[in-house]
């Protein structure tokens, strides 16, 4: 019986037979987002199976630290990477599990102009989304996930005033 879930052993699958593909590489072959590949490594580490494929010192090495340490060395973050995740994140069609981004953002500002009692535009949230994600860079500049985040709600944010102007 096993302890993973399918999507879990879709991707370690993956990764046992492509022990040198990217976190990208594998993230598209398995129909995932690359932060759901860096949870799973970060979570349970490397497989046995692609440790005895490419152990220490061989080009295909994988070693995924355990989460203590990565949350202590600086990760080298590229605006590459950042970008290209942030990417992947806003073009995937994610309306099925959270709905239509522009009905949503559309909502959230309803909502929020009743709250405070001033009117809140779609590309307002988008701003105000993306200020939360840089309240959460000060007190975690390290954390990917906070600069991959406010990139998505900024793109988010400049495709609906571009559809405003349309």
């Amino acid at each position: 019986m096993s302890v993973m879930g399918k999507k879990a052993e879709k991707i370690w699958a993956y990764i046992v037979k492509h022990p040198k593909a990217s976190t990208a590489k594998v993230a598209k072959a398995c129909g995932c987002s690359p932060s759901y590949v860096c949870l799973l490594k970060k979570k349970i580490g490397t497989p046995k199976e692609v440790l005895e494929k490419a152990g220490p010192g061989s080009p295909g090495f994988i070693y995924v630290a355990p989460q203590e340490v990565l949350e202590k060395v600086n990760l080298n973050i590229t605006r590459a990477d950042v970008l290209d995740t942030a990417k992947s994140y806003v073009t995937k069609d994610r309306a099925a599990e959270h709905g239509d981004m522009e009905s949503n953002f559309n909502t959230i500002a309803r909502y929020w102009s009743v709250h405070l009692d001033a009117q809140i535009t779609p590309t307002d949230v988008a701003v105000m989304m993306n200020l939360l994600k840089v309240a959460r860079i000060k007190s975690n500049p390290k954390s990917k996930d906070n600069w991959v985040d406010g990139a998505g709600y900024m793109a988010c944010g400049g495709e609906i005033a571009s559809a405003l102007r349309a």
